[in-house]
């Protein structure tokens, strides 16, 4: 831990806008992690990096040679990237800005006219954000940066469903386009899964079957049409539906 994180007042710096925070503690907290914190600032969500920069790089965090790559190369739609660094009074910095998305599955909107299950999203709303997020895929691909670490907590739900958060530890300058579309066949698969596993109550066989058709997905070049083959004309069906005739197929 560092100076990053102080006790009290912490001022920040919007460094494109010059904008001042002066204590971002006031904000509204809307997530917090094993490398951050996470503010909301009006349309915008501010991460504030925990570690110094020796450390944030052994892990593969979000340094400054990464926030500002993905600010000055970037222009996703689904993925919430950095569009701006955070200063902190001393000009060092200390975080970066991202577009707020509106998660309605969290668990802050429950018991709100807003909250959703990811399951009663329609199967267009899932095959529309798939198109867009394979399109910020190639975008990262062609900047030489490959996406890591997509996990449970990856996954925000807005009104027209799903995107994909935690950028910090995807890697620059690599060779990225076969890997990065494993990854997003992964990302739909293993969100699949999760709702799949919320049909039933299934045992350690039935989840090491879960298991292995995401992997057998995350490599499939043919996927994504499977998926399509599956859901059929009807794209007003709600995931939850398709994801029960899914399990019947997985388990049979």
């Amino acid at each position: 831990m560092s100076k990053y994180i102080p006790d009290k007042e912490f001022s920040v710096t919007i460094s494109g806008t010059s904008e001042i925070i002066p204590n971002i503690y006031e904000l509204e907290k809307i997530g917090a992690g094993h490398d951050g914190y996470i503010y909301r600032f009006h349309d915008y969500a501010l991460k504030i990096l925990k570690y110094d920069i020796k450390l944030r790089k052994k892990r593969g965090l979000m340094t400054f040679e990464k926030a500002t790559y993905f600010r000055n190369h970037l222009n996703l739609q689904r993925i919430t990237q950095p569009i701006d660094v955070l200063l902190d009074e001393d000009g060092v910095y200390t975080g970066y800005v991202m577009r707020y998305v509106d998660d309605l599955t969290s668990v802050k909107k429950k018991g709100t006219p807003q909250y959703r299950n990811p399951g009663d999203y329609s199967c267009g709303d899932l095959v529309y954000s798939w198109e867009v997020l394979a399109d910020d895929f190639q975008q990262l691909s062609d900047n030489g940066i490959r996406v890591k670490d997509i996990n449970r907590g990856s996954y925000l739900f807005a009104s027209d469903f799903m995107y994909l958060c935690d950028t910090d530890k995807y890697t620059l300058h690599s060779s990225s386009e076969e890997i990065n579309k494993s990854k997003l066949n992964f990302a739909i698969a293993k969100f699949l899964v999760s709702e799949m596993k919320k049909t039933g109550d299934y045992d350690k066989e039935h989840k090491r079957i879960f298991d292995s058709w995401v992997k057998k997905s995350s490599n499939s070049k043919t996927f994504r049409d499977e998926i399509l083959s599956d859901i059929g004309s009807d794209y007003n069906v709600p995931i939850s539906k398709y994801v029960d005739y899914k399990v019947k197929t997985l388990l049979r």
